[in-house]
């Protein structure tokens, strides 16, 4: 278990879902034995952002591979990937590999924001009500998003450092995509690969539209960039 923490945090394996915490420090809680359930965070709070649902799509097998891998590293007796049921791709493709996982379950979430936040995530599966002020693990829960525990899985089997993110694009560009893009790019180069922006003048919100933030065209691309959106100068 040692050597695994120590690939992680080798790797700069960090919260990919905006939080960036780093991921070494969350599997090594001082009391492991309070950690009932790891749940995977497919849900993706935020409107318009993709990266999640397409990887767990695409990526199905992986993701499980990885949440065996957390709830074996921390002991906990119950793994769940959460996402919302409109994800018809990433569930099907998830419950198409249950099969291989027998100690793993998917749950299904209604199509309502804030699912995907982390408090009402751990609500959803478990009924269990995070303190104000609190975290998870206050009530046996560990949370990962999905691009941090395939980053996981990739520190502990290949040895392989953080140095891509995958992001959406969206909004006033001319291409809508997601694109896995190397560190410390700008976000113009970034939306370059959508085709660029179809307005002259325009603001660029990093993350989602309920709780991203306006972004230069020079800042750069990190580790907890999931989303950037286009919106016309003066966009409500």
């Amino acid at each position: 278990k040692e050597e695994i923490l120590n690939r992680i945090k080798e790797g700069g394996v960090v919260g990919m879902g905006g939080a960036g915490f780093p991921t070494h420090v969350k599997l090594a809680p001082k009391d492991p034995s309070r950690i009932e359930y790891i749940l995977v965070n497919g849900a993706e709070c935020e409107p318009l952002l993709r990266v999640d649902q397409q990887l767990m799509a695409l990526q199905a097998g992986d993701l499980l591979d990885a949440l065996d891998l957390l709830v074996e590293q921390v002991g906990a007796s119950q793994g769940v990937v959460a996402l919302k049921e409109h994800y018809h791709a990433a569930v099907e493709a998830l419950e198409r590999e249950l099969s291989r996982h027998p100690g793993l379950r998917v749950h299904r979430m209604g199509a309502f924001y804030p699912a995907g936040d982390e408090q009402v995530i751990v609500y959803e599966v478990t009924g269990r009500v995070v303190p104000e002020g609190g975290i998870p693990l206050n009530v046996g829960v560990v949370v990962s998003n999905v691009e941090t525990a395939l980053n996981v899985l990739a520190a502990v089997r290949d040895q392989t450092p953080v140095i891509e993110k995958y992001v959406t694009l969206t909004g006033a560009v001319r291409t809508p995509k997601t694109v896995k893009v190397p560190l410390g790019i700008t976000v113009a180069e970034a939306l370059a690969l959508a085709g660029g922006p179809t307005v002259e003048h325009y603001e660029v919100i990093n993350g989602g539209p309920m709780m991203g933030r306006v972004v230069s065209t020079g800042s750069a691309i990190t580790k907890t960039t999931k989303g950037l959106i286009v919106v016309p100068e003066g966009h409500a």
